[in-house]
């Protein structure tokens, strides 16, 4: 059903033992991946254990190895919907309009989530509508995708290229630096997302070190059309 940059996603059905079966998604990881993208897929795996069950993070049910190609297997939830961003952008082709209360409530919902990851001393690192699974009834489910770390471990990434500027706090653009705080700021432009409709933050901006350059310099995204002042502001206190 989709691929990234070292998975292939599939569909498939979780058989419990009294019989009813589980729609889930299968996250594999071919086994000449290099070893820096079996790393980050550890590094995933880890973590979804660390946390355990939450409504607003994307369920791990299990991991298992393929006998015949030995590419590992991640077990997830599966949803529906798929991502928050693609939603939005569906909404805003058809021009259609997700309700104030609706917003709302992805956004509390993202934000329990990250609670969950701050609780347990986790931090994201790339938090966006990208990384956003949205299940049935409209249960916002938090991805990881291998870019979280335990508070308090060391960060390395030395790839700018595979960084998400426009999602970046100015301590990160700058020192490389995450933090809760960082998350924070990743949250308030995620929130810019939903009210965008999936717009592409600074999409006046062509390259992402236009956008760093002017992170930097104090620019900040604007109040988005049809956005309550109250909801802008509180963007503008996570940046």
């Amino acid at each position: 059903i989709g691929s990234g940059s070292f998975k292939l996603v599939y569909k498939a059905s979780w058989k419990h033992t009294k019989g009813n079966n589980t729609a889930v998604a299968i996250l594999r990881i071919p086994d000449s991946a290099s070893s820096g993208k079996k790393e980050d897929f550890e590094q995933e795996l880890k973590i979804l254990i660390h946390l355990g069950n939450h409504p607003n993070l994307l369920r791990l049910y299990g991991i298992t190895l393929e006998p015949a190609s030995k590419d590992y297997c991640l077990v997830t939830a599966f949803a529906p919907e798929g991502s928050l961003d693609n939603v939005l952008m569906n909404l805003a082709e058809k021009n259609q309009e997700m309700s104030l209360l609706a917003q709302l409530c992805a956004a509390s919902q993202i934000c329990d989530g990250m609670l969950q990851l701050s609780l347990n001393g986790v931090v994201h690192r790339d938090l966006a509508a990208r990384n956003v699974c949205i299940a049935d009834y409209g249960l916002a489910m938090i991805a990881i995708r291998g870019y979280g770390q335990s508070r308090g471990e060391t960060i390395n990434t030395t790839n700018s290229t595979a960084r998400p500027i426009r999602w970046m706090a100015p301590e990160s653009i700058r020192r490389r630096q995450y933090s809760e705080k960082s998350d924070v700021w990743a949250f308030g432009v995620t929130m810019w997302e939903i009210w965008s409709y999936g717009e592409l933050p600074f999409s006046t901006e062509v390259d992402d070190a236009s956008v760093g350059s002017q992170v930097l310099q104090g620019k900040r995204l604007p109040q988005p059309p049809a956005c309550p002042p109250v909801v802008y502001k509180i963007m503008k206190d996570c940046w």
